[in-house]
């Protein structure tokens, strides 16, 4: 009882310095290959943890069916691991007003909210179930200054536009107050019409893509002695894209009394045509060690059967090619390297990833590196992992880049 109670103490002052210190944070199986920088293609020592890297870890690792502990990642721009951890289920939820909600929250800037979770059984056969979700909330140059001046997204009556007049510099929100304030009051409706199409360029997206899959795996002896292993993932997805346009009218007009300037100002959440997909995807990948070598190296091909999303936003669903090597220069140490999407899929450039691993008797392990653009860092304690940082590796597991 006393080591579950420190090792819950320990896993609460993780979750709370992720939410101070870091934009993106992992627990549980995917955290490990999160830490080292999204690094480990060609890593084989643990099955649960290196199959989200490459499928052909399982049958590498010669460890049998080992259970993937559920992985969950919470990936954000714009926004802190605190505000998305509010927020996942608004994410999924397919609800005009946790739109309305989303946009309150982030409209002060272009905001992605990224939630995934994959767990299920590694081996030479095995089985998973994982998930995307991401929210993404798109306001134009109108709405994010709407939103940086304290105003909400919500139906308002009597609402002062000259106390607006210094900190909302729209062109047509400024001759709107001009115009009525000279008794031109078509002419100001005219043009505070003009700056309510402005306003309404503001999007919410909520996406999401889920399923079961496979995964095959098996090892040969090569004719130099050495060992190559060879695997396929194939997971089988269903996915929904919701989009929501907010919308701002005017029922009544403007109005004006002296030099205030007043008008009515409804907004609305309009729902954009659902996309809904069913599809299929397959990564496969390899592993060699030569013979008496401390090297091994993986290579991996995503989406070699690549996935039917069109019309979602930041989908992942081009075929990629990354190549890795890892070694382990002394018992307790694991070091590795990844040159990843090497063909420049998915709009995305290459990236050299590289991360490590020390162990610190049978229940702590140490974790750092640099996922291509960030420093990440990690630890595992009990058999549980956790990492975080400014910026994630994204793992073959995930469908919907962030």
């Amino acid at each position: 009882m006393k080591v579950f109670c420190i090792l819950t103490l320990v896993c609460l002052v993780i979750i709370l310095a992720a939410s101070v210190y870091a934009s993106d944070f992992s627990f549980g199986s995917t955290a490990r290959s999160v830490a080292m920088g999204g690094a480990g293609l060609a890593l084989t020592d643990n099955a649960g943890t290196n199959v989200v890297l490459n499928p052909a870890a399982p049958a590498a690792s010669g460890q049998g069916v080992r259970f993937i502990f559920p992985g969950l990642e919470f990936h954000t721009t714009g926004a802190s691991f605190d505000d998305l951890s509010d927020s996942v289920d608004k994410i999924s939820s397919g609800d005009t007003n946790d739109a309305l909600d989303l946009v309150n929250d982030f409209a002060k800037q272009q905001t992605t909210l990224s939630f995934s979770t994959v767990t299920g059984f590694a081996g030479p056969f095995g089985v998973t179930v994982a998930a995307d979700a991401q929210g993404i909330i798109s306001p134009g140059t109108a709405a994010a200054e709407w939103a940086n001046a304290a105003q909400l997204f919500r139906d308002k009556t009597g609402l002062d536009l000259t106390e607006l007049q210094t900190t909302i510099t729209n062109a047509n929100f400024q001759e709107t107050i001009t115009k009525a304030q000279a008794g031109d009051i078509a002419g100001a409706n005219t043009a505070f019409d003009a700056y309510l199409t402005d306003l309404s360029q503001n999007f919410v997206d909520g996406n999401f893509a889920y399923g079961p899959g496979i995964s095959l795996s098996k090892g040969f002896t090569t004719k130099s002695g050495g060992r190559l292993w060879l695997g396929t993932n194939i997971s089988f997805l269903r996915g929904e894209a919701h989009r929501w346009q907010i919308t701002a009218t005017s029922p009544s007009g403007v109005s004006v009394s002296g030099t205030t300037v007043t008008a009515d100002v409804d907004f609305e959440a309009v729902e954009q045509p659902m996309i809904k997909k069913t599809t299929t995807k397959a990564d496969v990948g390899l592993i060699y060690r030569p013979n008496n070598s401390m090297l091994q190296y993986g290579v991996v091909i995503e989406n070699f059967i690549e996935p039917k999303l069109d019309g979602f936003p930041n989908r992942k669903n081009e075929r990629s090619l990354s190549v890795g090597l890892a070694m382990m220069p002394a018992r307790n140490v694991i070091w590795a390297v990844d040159l990843v999407n090497i063909n420049g899929a998915n709009g995305e450039d290459a990236q050299l990833r590289m991360g490590g691993e020390v162990r610190l008797g049978r229940f702590m392990a140490l974790r750092a590196g640099y996922s291509g653009s960030k420093w990440t860092y990690g630890l595992g304690i009990f058999g549980i992992n956790f990492a975080w940082a400014g910026k994630s590796a994204q793992l073959l597991s995930n469908v919907l880049k962030f």
